[in-house]
């Protein structure tokens, strides 16, 4: 935490951007990242003034503004549902308005989780983080760096690709009033008729950009508190690997030193059991979100591809939900792969773990010891909102046949 604070006395410019700095610094000289991801997200969304936790909350400013965005986001979602009457004679239509509203609904939970749970958030973080910054032993150091630097280099490759399909969709949707019909980016309702350009034009320019602020600002603040979200399941999943690689360096010691071997055997089960127990604290701090993203995500690409579908006839119109599946598709594959990543590795732990105990010292004692490894890791670890299943590939099948068999029953009821 203290790093955190120190951190907190840079320049709001720099934080934005220190992560692609660090970025290059591992791309380019091979060197270890300073902070894990998550890390630079928490700094990002802190820049935003998204980030409410309780050093954010001692300025009265950030305060203040923390309750304008919770004000707005309610406002915008209440435009947008009083249009949602005008489009019921136009199935697109309708399909397009829901789509906004399931995502503004999305963002107002997710604003809630960040305000009520930042705290918490900030334990996770912290205690990832100095995993993360750790000094390593040197049997397996140069293994554990490298599996470290490539994690950093994954993650932010693949956060800089988040920046540029959001980038894309924001400007497909600013850009919706001069290659469609439609007057402002999202179908909404004012008071006094201010959306009508021909009666209140100055009216209307106004509410044009308060609906591209509220695209592009809540867009940036969705993005990074996913990444954060996902890459938590990550950096949990590159621990469990870290655990291998120790416990394989574990089986190279001579049999001989067994006062070494039971010293270093008992640093790993306390790392195991740190990673088990920043395991079952993840799903507690995230269990309404976990359960909010499967249901959003299943919401979402179901429909937008039943719209797609159904304005196959007009590209221009298909174009928007095709992306909008594309990257609502993406979204949850990104978080269970992650998920998946770290069940994957938990599993492995058992098997480093007998190979440990082929090589180990004839010690009932430590045998023993190894043994106790060896069953904890028979049950795989899950990132999981109990009773809904967990975040993994079985997970996302499941969710995709869902999506087609409701799909398929809504386009045989419109033929």
């Amino acid at each position: 935490m203290a790093d955190y604070k120190k951190s907190e006395k840079m320049k709001s410019w720099r934080r934005i951007y220190e992560q692609a700095i660090d970025y290059w610094q591992v791309l380019r000289y091979q060197k270890h990242p300073k902070h894990s991801s998550i890390y630079y997200n928490r700094l990002q969304l802190s820049v935003l003034c998204i980030y409410p936790n309780k050093e954010e909350r001692r300025s009265s400013i950030r305060r203040i503004w923390h309750k304008f965005i919770l004000v707005h986001i309610v406002t915008f979602s209440s435009t947008l549902l009083c249009a949602l009457p005008e489009s019921s004679d136009n199935i697109v239509s309708l399909g397009q308005d829901l789509l906004w509203i399931i995502g503004t609904f999305y963002l107002i939970f997710k604003w809630h989780f960040l305000y009520f749970c930042a705290d918490n958030m900030d334990e996770v973080i912290d205690e990832i983080d100095k995993c993360h910054r750790e000094l390593k032993n040197e049997r397996t150091a140069n293994e554990i760096r490298a599996q470290q630097r490539y994690l950093f280099l994954v993650e932010s490759t693949l956060g800089l690709g988040w920046h540029i399909g959001v980038a894309m969709f924001n400007i497909l949707a600013i850009s919706q009033p001069i290659w469609t019909k439609q007057k402002l980016p999202f179908h909404a309702v004012y008071p006094f008729e201010w959306h009508d350009p021909e009666k209140h034009p100055f009216a209307h320019v106004f509410v044009y950009i308060y609906q591209c602020f509220v695209l592009n600002y809540n867009m940036t603040c969705i993005l990074y508190t996913d990444l954060l979200s996902a890459h938590i399941f990550t950096q949990l999943g590159c621990n469990l690997k870290i655990m291998c690689l120790e416990l394989q360096g574990l089986s190279k010691l001579s049999r001989k030193n067994e006062q070494l071997f039971r010293q270093e055997l008992y640093r790993l089960v306390e790392f195991h059991q740190r990673i088990i127990s920043l395991v079952d604290r993840v799903n507690k701090v995230f269990y309404a979100p976990m359960i909010m993203q499967m249901a959003a995500a299943f919401l979402l690409v179901s429909l937008s591809t039943f719209v797609s579908l159904v304005a196959r006839h007009d590209p221009t119109v298909a174009a928007r939900f095709v992306i909008f599946m594309i990257l609502s598709f993406l979204h949850l594959s990104y978080w269970c792969v992650a998920g998946d990543m770290v069940t994957e590795q938990s599993q492995k732990v058992a098997l480093a773990a007998y190979d440990v105990y082929k090589w180990s010292p004839y010690k009932p004692e430590i045998q023993r010891d190894v043994m106790f490894v060896m069953q904890r890791a028979q049950l795989p670890l899950s990132m999981a909102a109990s009773p809904f299943p967990p975040f993994n590939l079985f997970s996302y099948m499941a969710i995709l046949k869902q999506c087609y068999s409701i799909l398929t029953v809504l386009l045989e009821s419109l033929d």
